[in-house]
């Protein structure tokens, strides 16, 4: 199943298209980004040593690989209630981030709760007073946390 994924994502299609581009993560690894509400969602994971996929995050926004044991929740307990909420679901709506292979791990950056300006419109109106919090961690070629998520 993995390698019939990585078969399919590894097409014209998914380089680079409306839906979808494909990123180097460096260390034979390479991320499928696709549009999900219009924003770019990194979504599978390609090992291409092994030809081996993985899905990061499903069609929902929420890690695949994810449990609320993957967060330090010691380190968000004096954020909103929201973005406690959004922490232990793996909920991942707001901009998620995974950097470059090093040692076959990769670092994951995931903003819980966004800047009052992700709010606002065209004309300046709606912005809150919202702080941005963004939790970091760590991911192995698999998609599965190496170190947790905290802040």
């Amino acid at each position: 199943m993995r390698n019939d994924l990585y078969k399919e994502l590894t097409q014209p299609a998914y380089k680079r298209s409306y839906d979808y581009y494909t990123e180097d993560l460096g260390e034979g690894m390479s991320l499928v980004h696709e549009s999900i509400y219009g924003w770019w969602k990194p979504r599978f994971l390609l090992d291409h040593r092994k030809q081996e996929a993985f899905e990061f995050l499903d069609r929902n926004e929420h890690f695949v690989q994810f449990s609320e044991k993957d967060v330090d929740l010691k380190s968000v307990r004096n954020v909103s209630s929201d973005a406690y909420a959004r922490a232990k679901a793996g909920n991942a709506t707001f901009p998620t981030h995974i950097g470059r292979y090093h040692g076959n791990i990769a670092r994951v950056s995931w903003q819980i709760n966004p800047d009052g300006m992700y709010y606002m419109d065209e004309d300046g109106y709606g912005m809150t007073d919202d702080e941005e919090i963004t939790l970091y961690g760590a991911i192995d070629r698999t998609g599965r946390v190496v170190k947790k998520y905290h802040k």
